[in-house]
């Protein structure tokens, strides 16, 4: 492990191990990252969700794989997870990482016979993860392969591709549950915050967000601006709506109503730039980005930065002080 003092303090975790020996990561689940300000923006740090120190494994989607794995665990005993995806995708080194600190197996479907050359599928191997190569690479058609593995193998589950839990897979309560660990995190808003900007990749951290906002009501929050980078994101905001609905049922809370996506009023203001779908970038680019010292992922919060500075004067309204750009992770680069 390459757990440097630098890395170990830059993180919310007191201490960084493998080991359930030395730390149960689930024991940080609803504690909150940090909202700091930089180069006069504030930016909520879920960067900093970093179990094995900064710059590894890091985010609000680790965190909900952890809840999902731990839920196995603790109900079913769970002895391993199957899970597949495109090969640049950090669920690899996540789910490989949490298997090996809960010491359960981790299979990954995968359509890459060279997937060693992947920087996430390598760091999912040097953590122990085995692999099934098959001869479809998409992401749908590996879920799809990762279920029927599941089933030859005793008691795995199936990590979802893009970590999510389907609605026709899983009972409302279930979804509700799911959602209720990144809303937590709106808690530590600041007060004066006008305006949230929020990377829409699979749109379950929006969810999460929204969720939240519903439930703890930041003083000042007026705008809601979502960036489109793939998937749900840029192609399928009904996804957000619908989640908000089932967790509303399960609740008993509004949320629909104060989150309007039908060009009808909500108390929030909501704006949706598809950088994916406009052709600014495909989701395969990858488009680095340093504010103020602050290194974003490449393929995911570096777009929506690189996007807000080539659209300054359309931008100007939102970017100020009183704005939060959601960092809700980094791109891991070592294990």
């Amino acid at each position: 492990m390459k757990v440097t003092e630098k890395t170990k303090n830059n993180t919310i975790f007191d201490i960084t191990s493998l080991s359930r020996n030395d730390v149960k990561w689930e024991d940080y689940l609803y504690k909150q990252t940090p909202v700091e300000k930089i180069g006069g923006i504030y930016f909520k740090r879920e960067d900093k969700f970093a179990p094995l120190g900064y710059g590894s494994i890091n985010g609000a989607k680790l965190r909900q794989c952890i809840w999902l794995v731990n839920d196995w665990v603790k109900t079913k005993g769970i002895r391993g997870v199957v899970s597949g995806s495109v090969v640049g995708s950090p669920q690899h080194p996540f789910i490989a990482s949490i298997c090996k600190h809960f010491k359960i197996g981790c299979l990954i479907a995968t359509g890459s016979k060279n997937y060693q050359d992947h920087l996430n599928m390598a760091m999912a191997e040097e953590l122990g993860a085995k692999f099934h190569i098959a001869k479809i690479g998409y992401a749908k058609a590996l879920q799809s392969i990762s279920f029927k593995l599941s089933e030859r193998l005793h008691n795995h589950e199936v990590l979802e591709t893009n970590i999510t839990v389907d609605e026709r897979l899983n009972p409302p309560s279930r979804i509700e549950a799911f959602h209720r660990i990144g809303a937590e995190q709106v808690k530590n808003i600041p007060d004066d915050v006008e305006t949230i900007i929020i990377p829409c990749g699979s749109c379950n951290s929006v969810v999460s967000i929204l969720y939240g906002v519903g439930l703890f009501k930041p003083k000042s929050l007026k705008n809601i601006v979502l960036m489109g980078i793939g998937n749900n994101g840029s192609n399928n905001l009904d996804y957000i709506p619908r989640r908000l609905s089932i967790i509303s049922a399960v609740k008993k809370l509004k949320l629909t109503e104060l989150f309007r996506f039908d060009n009808e009023s909500g108390k929030y203001n909501i704006f949706h730039y598809n950088l994916n779908g406009s052709g600014y970038c495909s989701y395969s680019d990858l488009m680095p980005y340093n504010h103020s010292g602050l290194e974003f992922h490449p393929r995911y919060e570096g777009k929506c930065m690189n996007y807000i500075n080539d659209n300054k004067e359309m931008f100007s309204h939102f970017w100020t002080e009183k704005t939060l750009f959601w960092v809700v992770g980094n791109e891991p680069t070592w294990v």
